[in-house]
């Protein structure tokens, strides 16, 4: 459902009125959804901060990966419940595929100011992560010490994997909480942008260690002083119903989603109420804010099953988390949201 009505958009500093009507739960499809396609799957080990070397004791995440035939979008998910989703690589898979294993790039440690933190000091916390690459799909998987990950097609080749990313840009962001109309009580969110010259990425990072990740095209510069704002676009409530829950009611969870245009770096920024962020290239033409809002359009549910490191094989104990699909046609882009509160964006 789309949530504005009369707000006050902070971040530009403009009044602005909108209505919109209050949709219930997301309408059912006709026809029943295919299921996900299993097609491979990783242990990826990610060192946590002020690791210096892989040891037997380093930390592993199990990561599945599945083709989704509704769309053919291919999605990665964590055994934490963090999900990616790509529109490259996945449609000519025959799965399950017999399985190249991941290559590691490099690691990289990530400040991460909370919002209204205005200067990096030694207090602010620095997020640990691994940049692989999926052979089987050429796709670059970024990894953190939490186990949130991100997906992107690698369109050039690597570097050494000596660079050091270089920070670029900063936003402040703010979301409500799903339902919510107003903005007094909305939670804020710092989020991080970097270049990491080792792959030709532009990495986010919210200072939840949530990331997302995208290729550079267009030079960023280094922002100083006070970078334009993001553009408000509109809000979105997100239905997602748990693995175990059939039907929508009215107790299935709404997770709120903002939805920012950052003409600084090109892209859309959406950020759910949980401080997780996902990106997707911006238009040429998009008015801020959003004239009439279009309602998020759901297409399907899915049910994931991830493995935690070590599990060899599926079994009745094997975490199973929920998943919705969504059309934003506001901005043209398909949103993945997990029951977990993690979300993923790919360009329609």
């Amino acid at each position: 459902m789309v949530r504005p009505t009369c707000v006050s958009v902070f971040l530009s500093g403009l009044a602005m009125c909108l209505v919109a009507t209050l949709a219930g739960v997301p309408v059912q499809a006709q026809g029943k959804p295919k299921d996900l396609k299993w097609t491979h799957a990783f242990d990826l080990a990610c060192r946590k901060l002020g690791e210096d070397k892989f040891t037997e004791k380093t930390q592993k995440f199990g990561v599945e990966a599945f083709r989704d035939d509704n769309n053919d979008l291919g999605m990665y998910i964590s055994q934490t419940g963090c999900i990616a989703v790509t529109n490259a690589g996945f449609a000519n898979l025959n799965p399950p595929i017999k399985s190249a294993g991941p290559k590691w790039l490099t690691g990289l440690d990530l400040p991460a100011r909370k919002a209204g933190e205005k200067t990096f000091t030694k207090e602010t916390k620095v997020h640990a992560m691994e940049v692989f690459t999926d052979p089987n799909t050429s796709n670059w998987l970024y990894i953190t010490e939490k186990g949130n990950i991100a997906t992107t097609a690698a369109k050039k080749a690597a570097a050494s994997g000596a660079g050091a990313p270089k920070w670029v840009h900063s936003v402040d962001l703010s979301v409500r909480k799903g339902g919510v109309r107003e903005w007094k009580d909305a939670a804020k969110f710092g989020v991080e942008v970097y270049r990491d010259g080792n792959t030709g990425n532009l990495i986010f990072i919210s200072n939840t260690g949530s990331i997302a990740i995208t290729p550079e095209t267009v030079t960023v510069k280094e922002t100083k002083g006070d970078a334009k704002a993001p553009d408000w676009l509109h809000g979105l409530d997100l239905s997602c119903r748990r693995h175990d829950e059939k039907a929508f009611t009215k107790e299935t969870r709404k997770f709120g989603v903002e939805v920012f245009n950052d003409t600084t770096t090109g892209h859309l920024i959406f950020i759910c109420e949980t401080g997780t962020i996902t990106v997707a290239p911006a238009g040429k033409a998009l008015k801020a804010p959003t004239v009439d809002v279009k309602e998020p359009r759901w297409t399907h549910g899915l049910n994931a099953k991830a493995r935690a490191y070590g599990e060899k094989d599926f079994s009745d104990r094997t975490k199973v988390y929920g998943a919705e699909v969504f059309q934003d046609d506001n901005v043209g882009v398909t949103l993945y949201v997990c029951e977990t509160g993690s979300i993923s964006a790919a360009p329609k």
